[in-house]
């Protein structure tokens, strides 16, 4: 009778503990995704949680459960049934053979079978990869640095003079990630190591001197910085003083909107130039 109650326990607080956690999921704003890779990080985290939150409830109830149930008062010395000391071979099998299934699972799912869809999509020869819009990411000590070559544009930036990242949504996007500083007085190489961030992408990758790594991403919501402060590039690698402040704030807008801003941008360059 007592198992029947401890297992009727568990599956309620099983599915609170599910509820829960598609509240956390659907409206915690900390919690957005905007881009292709992001969504395959949800759908993997997604998976993990459904599968631990039952067995988190199971071992949180059952350490409750003792304490209340074998609970004594001080200095009182209970005679425990015979029965209870015994080892249980049967729950100690179960619990071994399932934390064994558990942890297979993850490593063929969501690790290698999300490993394997990563690789795929950083496949330049990729079929949605071949006509990428490229930008060129250079990190410097303590600013991100964005240019355009197919449009010519060689540092983009918004009406108040700040960097800026804007892309196109459904496009994918190959980016350029090298750290050296251009402005440098006498060797642009010199340098150290940074991070690109993008929090709504899902997406970080080092960007280390004398580097270039190449990241392949698509967009798949209309953002901007100013819509949710997850849409932003941060450093996420301490690389000095100014690490705090190296941000630069993302916009991912419709095609059309992208080709105006190219056009804007182009007449900004070309009357500073």
């Amino acid at each position: 009778m007592e198992s029947i109650l401890f297992g009727i326990v568990w599956i309620i607080l099983s599915a609170i503990g599910e509820w829960a956690g598609r509240i956390i999921i659907n409206h915690n704003p900390l919690y957005y995704t905007a881009s292709n890779i992001g969504v395959m990080v949800e759908q993997a985290f997604d998976f993990i949680l459904v599968v631990l939150i039952p067995i988190f409830a199971f071992v949180v109830l059952t350490f409750i459960w003792t304490m209340v149930r074998f609970h004594v008062k001080k200095g009182e010395k209970p005679e425990l049934p015979q029965h209870w000391a015994r080892s249980n071979r049967w729950f100690v099998g179960i619990w071994v053979l399932g934390s064994i299934v558990v942890n297979v699972l993850f490593v063929l799912h969501p690790t290698t079978s999300a490993t394997e869809q990563f690789f795929a999509m950083e496949t330049p020869s990729a079929p949605q990869n071949r006509h990428a819009l490229v930008v060129d990411v250079t990190a410097r000590q303590w600013e991100w640095i964005f240019s355009y070559p197919q449009y010519g544009l060689v540092q983009t930036v918004n009406q108040n003079g700040q960097d800026l990242l804007e892309v196109p949504v459904g496009r994918p996007v190959e980016l350029v990630l090298r750290s050296y500083d251009p402005y440098h007085t006498y060797d642009q190489y010199v340098d150290v190591i940074h991070s690109f961030w993008v929090p709504s992408w899902g997406v970080k990758e080092d960007v280390i001197p004398g580097e270039t790594r190449i990241l392949y991403i698509t967009p798949t919501k209309i953002t901007s910085f100013a819509q949710n402060p997850m849409s932003r590039v941060q450093c996420a690698e301490v690389c000095g003083p100014g690490h705090p402040w190296m941000e630069a704030p993302l916009n991912v807008v419709s095609a059309s909107q992208f080709q105006s801003w190219i056009a804007q941008e182009k007449a900004l360059q070309s009357n500073q130039g």
